[in-house]
């Protein structure tokens, strides 16, 4: 007599084999692919970008102030291992006879930069090479060409720095905050640290900002800097990336956003492929699971034993699928690698975890309502058939699910609102997708017989909200790829602005446009006003305030001045999302940027004071804007109403798109009006316009999991219907239907099914995409009628055709067959 383990073991080998286990399996690995592959590529890609970071930061952490640092803290970093460098920054002139010249001077320690190179030249577009600050000669200074040209020197030149003479011996070419300065109006000149007191250029009056730099391992990094936060005075701040490179970070965000999306709309799918193979797979095991109780088998026996092999075949595909992923992400990275300029980091291990953890909660939070209610039905209730035993609670699958879902898009992004986004996006969904196909189904019952249409009930609508799932994730992830991508693109487009030109004074605004006009190069001249928020309703602000305390980038905020602007017309990539514009003829009002007014914590109908150069300007908050900041077009926090800054100090400020073609058209410009300062961007748009691109193939390579994942989700819903399928089909055969009247239905009903999942998927992944687009991506919305008619077609076309090939060997065998 077979005992219960031998049972075990036999029902063990069969569950193996059965078709619904390998259609669990292929889902969990397409999730788990998915997950790692985009894992280890992001996980890659910001460690490259810190790399960028400390480079540009010239080491892995600094603290900046207005006032003379504390030594305790190099002292301090020394003993803890760590390598420090210091600067000191203030505005000097510089003369060379009867020439002058206003410069940002740069005072550095031997040592500066721990990250990343201080590149020079002889002469202008000549050999570059590194340089560090100990090798320079007695006396020698380096500096940017704009300081060569302004004096008429060359290298070997000396000039006047306060009471010493100094020897400018290289031309800057690149250094650490190069980026972040871009807008900095004077020539940068670097000295080393030991050479500043000599000019008498610094005294305890004297306004200047100072920094320490600090390099080391991480975990020195993270313990020193738990150190030092509650020893930091409030005029001393722990400086980030976030103080520079606003257009390639938000580009890189936004391409990681893309990728984690397209992952995350690839996992939901794989989830609902593991629901119906789950809920096949359990129907499919009733048999067994009255065998192995009426063996002695205890319900928590059952449990463990479906659960253990469950939770090994999720084991068994997060090991598979995270190999997979770990080799897929090469060819993503290779794409990535031309991007950052240098070779990846490697990834770590974080991806792999994600991705195993990720199996086992799919498994569990999609299979284990199913397997609950199996355990639940007694033994003569299963050997009777007994619709399922009881009926099964739909609050515990719901809650099941909805908590796996939430949980698995927070751990593969760690980005809540974007969760909520998706998940909310799928319930409604599945909400929409089930009361308008029963709507729907109400209305193809009553032209049923007039039409000859196949029957409509539950299980119709049913199937018509699995493969509505299915398709809503298919068509969002294709409005992902293209319109979203393609909305991306063209927010950059070939022509976009590639030089900055500053400092233009009032006098010349209008021969400027003029001369532009010329060259068919027009672009809006905005005026620019530097100004600094004092007061918000009529209360003094500080950087220092309680409520800033936890907020650097507030209180970097309030620690410098804005660039302030007015016009009447809302710029080109802003979008209102409070209040509305101007009106023609405003005198009065701000708009101001959403996320700096979430920031400093100020809403709609507030007054703000801000302080211009000694006056003071007063004006309430009538509009809330988004910017896209990587446009590379003139871009403000704060813009005021027409003519508001007439009566103010200001300078000028646009962007145009130069044409490689014209290259006498720049040095013309100049010529005519020597006080304008061109800014190049060329390099930054590149960088941006490239990685737009490569986003564009990887969210496509990310689309073929997708693909693949909805081909599980078809078959494994196919699958769960095929017993009831076979059973209609006895008794529509047994009354008399032959072959062709059989076939003619069943493709009929696939037909209807999907063409309504279809309809319904491509109408709420529109509205979802444009909803994606305007919250998460700052796109703007747009109608897409081809998507509507493509869903339709699409799901008429597959579900019949699957469909057909699920059930077509059905049709052959004969009644009583089909009844056995």
């Amino acid at each position: 007599m077979i005992s219960l383990l031998q049972q075990f073991l036999i029902q063990t080998k069969r569950f193996w084999r059965l078709a619904e286990t390998r259609l669990l399996f292929l889902a969990l690995l397409v999730a788990v692919v998915a997950v790692t592959s985009v894992g280890f590529f992001t996980d890659r890609a910001d460690r490259a970008m810190n790399v960028q970071a400390t480079q540009l930061l010239g080491g892995d952490m600094v603290i900046v102030s207005t006032r003379p640092i504390d030594d305790s803290y190099m002292e301090e970093a020394e003993k803890r291992g760590l390598s420090t460098a210091s600067t000191v920054s203030f505005r000097s002139m510089v003369s060379r006879g009867e020439k002058f010249q206003l410069a940002q001077v740069k005072a550095v320690s031997d040592k500066y930069p721990l990250h990343g190179e201080i590149e020079t030249s002889a002469v202008s577009g000549g050999v570059t090479k590194a340089t560090r600050i100990d090798t320079l000669a007695d006396n020698e200074i380096i500096a940017d060409n704009k300081l060569f040209v302004s004096l008429g020197t060359g290298a070997g030149d000396s000039v006047q720095l306060g009471k010493s003479q100094k020897v400018l011996a290289k031309i800057i070419n690149k250094m650490p905050d190069q980026a972040s300065n871009a807008f900095q109006f004077a020539p940068t000149l670097i000295m080393p640290l030991a050479q500043l007191p000599e000019t008498g250029l610094l005294t305890a009056a004297s306004r200047a900002n100072y920094s320490f730099l600090f390099a080391g391992n991480e975990a020195q990094i993270d313990s020193f800097r738990s150190w030092l936060k509650p020893r930091l005075t409030r005029s001393e701040k722990i400086r980030t990336l976030e103080d520079g490179m606003p257009a390639i970070q938000q580009a890189l965000q936004r391409g990681q956003r893309f990728l984690k999306m397209a992952a995350l709309l690839a996992v939901i799918l794989a989830g609902a492929g593991i629901a119906l193979s789950s809920y096949s797979l359990t129907r499919h095991e009733t048999s067994a699971v009255a065998v192995l109780k009426t063996m002695g088998a205890s319900r928590w026996q059952v449990t463990k034993h479906y659960l253990s092999q469950l939770l090994i075949v999720a084991l068994i595909a997060g090991i598979v699928g995270s190999i997979l992923g770990f080799f897929i992400q090469f060819f993503l990275a290779s794409y990535l690698q031309d991007f950052i300029g240098q070779e990846l980091p490697s990834t770590g291990w974080m991806p792999v975890w994600v991705g195993l953890l990720t199996a086992q909660v799919l498994v569990i939070g999609f299979s284990a309502p199913h397997l609950l209610q199996l355990v639940k039905t007694a033994p003569v209730q299963i050997l009777q058939r007994a619709s399922s035993a009881s009926k099964a609670p739909l609050l515990l699958p719901f809650i099941s699910l909805s908590l796996s879902v939430l949980g698995l898009m927070w751990l593969q992004t760690a980005d809540i609102k974007l969760s909520l986004y998706l998940l909310v996006a799928v319930m409604i969904a599945l909400a929409v997708f089930w009361v308008c196909a029963l709507l729907l189904l109400k209305l193809i019952r009553k032209l049923g017989e007039r039409w000859h249409l196949p029957k409509a009930n539950r299980r119709m609508a049913l199937m018509v909200v699995v493969f509505g799932v299915g398709l809503f994730s298919l068509l969002l992830l294709t409005t992902l790829r293209s319109d979203l991508i393609d909305r991306w693109q063209a927010s950059l487009p070939e022509g976009a602005p590639n030089h900055f030109l500053i400092n233009i004074q009032p006098n010349e605004v209008q021969p400027l446009k003029e001369l532009l006009a010329k060259d068919n190069t027009e672009a809006p001249i905005y005026p620019m006003v530097r100004g600094r928020l004092v007061e918000v309703n009529d209360k003094a602000i500080s950087p220092y305030d309680a409520k800033y305390a936890e907020n650097q980038r507030a209180q970097r905020l309030l620690t410098r001045e804005f660039n302030l602007s007015a016009s009447a017309e809302m710029p080109e990539g802003n979008m209102i999302t409070a209040g509305k514009w101007f009106e023609k003829g405003a005198q009065s009002g701000f708009s101001m940027e959403q996320g700096i007014a979430d920031n400093l914590g100020v809403k709609m109908g507030d007054k703000l004071t801000f302080d211009i150069a000694g006056q003071r300007i007063v004006e309430t908050i009538t509009s809330m804007r988004t910017v896209q900041w990587d446009s590379m077009k003139p871009n403000f926090f704060v813009l005021a109403a027409p003519q508001a800054f007439d009566n103010y100090p200001k300078t000028f400020i646009t962007s145009i798109y130069l044409d490689e073609s014209k290259p006498e058209v720049l040095p013309n410009l100049i010529k005519k009006f020597p006080s304008v300062t061109d800014i190049d961007i060329s390099a930054i748009l590149t960088q941006v316009r490239d990685l737009i691109n490569k986003a564009a193939f990887a969210v496509q390579g990310i689309f073929l999991f997708t693909l693949v994942a909805g081909v599980v989700v078809l078959f494994a819903a196919l699958q769960s219907q095929k017993a009831l399928r076979r059973k209609e089909l006895a008794i529509l055969k047994s009354l008399g239907a032959n072959r062709a009247y059989l076939r003619r239905n069943l493709i009929l009903e696939f037909a209807m099914i999907g063409g309504l999942a279809g309809f319904l998927a491509a109408v709420l992944a529109l509205i979802a995409g444009n909803v994606a687009a305007y919250q998460l991506f700052e796109l703007t919305p747009q109608f897409n009628l081809g998507l509507i008619i493509l869903g339709t077609a699409l799901g008429a076309v597959l579900v019949s055709i699957a469909g057909y090939l699920n059930v077509r060997g059905l049709l052959s065998v004969v009644p009583v067959s089909l009844f056995r």
